[in-house]
């Protein structure tokens, strides 16, 4: 399993890569384009508004995902295919042994990683019938969702605030610019260069790092949610003790028809 998305990183170098070639390109004044006090102001000015928007343990959790966006998401072809593996292996057992059976497998598995299949796991040796287990285990998907959808939210906010606090520095920076002008206007553009790159700062911040990592998020989250729907369905099946070219059928619909479970092969 990779520890870091190879796609993400080449889209982060290259983004800020054709922003630093086009400077480099357009002038050899490299430092016009730094300002501490115009990074400070887009920055906190975006996490003030954010912070006032939302709940300040959301607003934290939902930084936390920046750092994360270079980590791939967990669920790939591979990992879907091996739990339709692992669910088939688990009804053989079920349609022979029943609860006892499958109470001995799930023992055998790590679930603790998997909170999903943890409770998936519990809610099933409690006895549930079809029904009362479907309703309960679509509830703890969907909130688990909305509850983790709230970061991409978050991060979607920043993204849209980024650019105004850009333009806030932008007029700050005419406004002492203009009221300067009684000296002369030969300071003129450097101070409205000046007083642009806020701007530069509030469009790069919402368009290369919270936008991406909003958009990061909510992918990451959906992913989630298809294999959730895919675990609760697995284990309606095996509560039904459905047999396993029954469950193999149905959990195939899940996966790439490339890659699909065949028990005739495997």
């Amino acid at each position: 399993m990779r520890f870091v998305s190879f796609s993400t990183i080449f889209g982060i170098v290259l983004g800020f890569g054709l922003f630093g070639y086009a400077i480099w390109e357009g002038t050899n004044k490299y430092f016009i384009f730094w300002s501490l006090s115009s990074l400070l102001l887009v920055l906190g000015g975006t996490l003030a508004a954010t912070m006032i928007s939302y709940e300040g343990r959301y607003v934290w959790k939902a930084l936390g995902t920046l750092a994360q966006v270079i980590i791939p998401t967990q669920v790939s072809p591979k990992v879907l295919y091996e739990e339709v593996q692992q669910i088939i292996t688990w009804g053989k057992v079920g349609a022979r042994e029943g609860l006892p059976g499958l109470e001995k497998e799930f023992s055998k598995v790590a679930s603790k990683e998997d909170s999903f299949l943890q409770h998936c796991i519990k809610l099933i040796l409690a006895g549930y019938t079809d029904e009362n287990l479907r309703g309960k285990l679509e509830t703890f998907m969907n909130t688990t969702y909305e509850r983790n959808m709230v970061r991409a939210t978050i991060l979607n906010t920043m993204a849209n605030i980024a650019p105004g606090f850009g333009m806030i520095g932008t007029l700050v920076g005419l406004i002492v610019m203009l009221s300067e002008l009684d000296g002369g206007t030969g300071g003129l553009g450097q101070g409205l260069a000046l007083a642009l790159i806020t701007t530069l700062y509030g469009v790069i911040l919402a368009q290369l790092v919270f936008k991406p990592a909003s958009r990061r998020a909510e992918q990451k989250e959906q992913m989630l949610r298809f294999k959730h729907q895919l675990t609760i369905d697995a284990f309606l099946l095996l509560v039904n003790r459905a047999n396993s070219f029954e469950i193999q059928d149905h959990l195939n619909s899940y996966l790439d028809p490339a890659i699909q479970f065949n028990s005739a092969k495997d």
